[in-house]
Order: structure tokens, then C-alpha cells, then sequence
């Protein structure tokens, strides 16, 4: 009997485009995950490029550089044991959360929808960190 009450099957996996010493995984719900999912999402737009990029910045914090705030920062509300990160571009955005040995991506979404993507991001969070303490 599935103990997860969301109804959802989370796994993670290695993101491949982000090499360095930390690790990036991204967060699979019933075996999509999250990051392609948004990529897909970005296909045949303008926001490819900005995608790439984003993709850049994971990278150069995987190997343990600085980002300005601009660029990447903490969103972790007071009191919550979890990290939590934002990675930013003009119009896109990636949040992450700490894991083991790196960062964990659980979500992508657009500038515009910031509010709704982090009710969204810290839902998921919750759902995920629960079905591992679980098990």
C-alpha cells in the first residue's frame, strides 16, 4: 500500500547537463521530471536561450562558485531546516532545495508566476521530504 498521501511517486535523478562537485538532481513525479518538464515547456519560444543559461548558472554553483543575489539566492523562510534557492534569469526561474552532497531541482516557472511557483515549490517540498521520512 502506497504511505504517500498525495498520490504521487517521487524519485530523483541526476541532471546531466550540470556537471561539478556538487550534485543536481531534479525531483521525478511519476517518472517526469521536474526540470525537463519545464524545458520542454520553453520549446520553440524565446526562453530557450534564457534556459540555457540557467542552466549555466547550476553549473558554476555546482563547482561551489558565487552568485550575486541577482542571479541565485536563499528564499528559506525563518525557521524551516531545509535550504531553500531560487535561480533567476530575466524571466525564468528554478528552485532548488538542499540535498545531500548538492541541490535538489523540484520546480521551473516564469517571472510572472513567482508567487504562485513558490506556494507550489514549498508544497512539493513538503510532499517529497514526507514520502522520504516514510519509507
Amino acid at each position: 500500500m502506497e504511505l504517500n498521501k498525495s498520490m504521487h511517486t517521487f524519485t530523483v535523478r541526476k541532471i546531466e547537463a550540470v556537471e561539478g562537485v556538487q550534485k543536481f538532481l531534479q525531483l521525478e513525479i511519476n517518472g517526469r521530471g521536474q526540470l525537463d518538464a519545464f524545458e520542454e515547456s520553453l520549446r520553440g519560444s524565446t526562453y530557450e536561450r534564457e534556459f540555457a543559461v540557467m542552466l549555466t548558472y547550476m553549473e558554476y554553483v555546482a563547482n561551489n562558485g558565487s552568485l550575486p543575489q541577482t542571479r541565485f539566492r536563499d528564499i528559506t523562510p525563518a525557521k524551516d531546516p531545509v535550504k531553500e534557492y531560487e535561480f533567476k534569469s530575466k524571466h525564468l526561474r528554478i528552485y532548488a532545495c538542499r540535498y545531500p552532497g548538492g541541490k535538489l531541482i523540484i520546480l521551473g516557472g516564469k517571472k510572472n508566476d513567482q508567487k504562485k511557483d513558490i506556494t507550489r515549490f514549498r508544497s512539493l517540498k513538503k510532499q517529497y521530504l514526507q514520502t522520504i521520512i516514510t519509507k
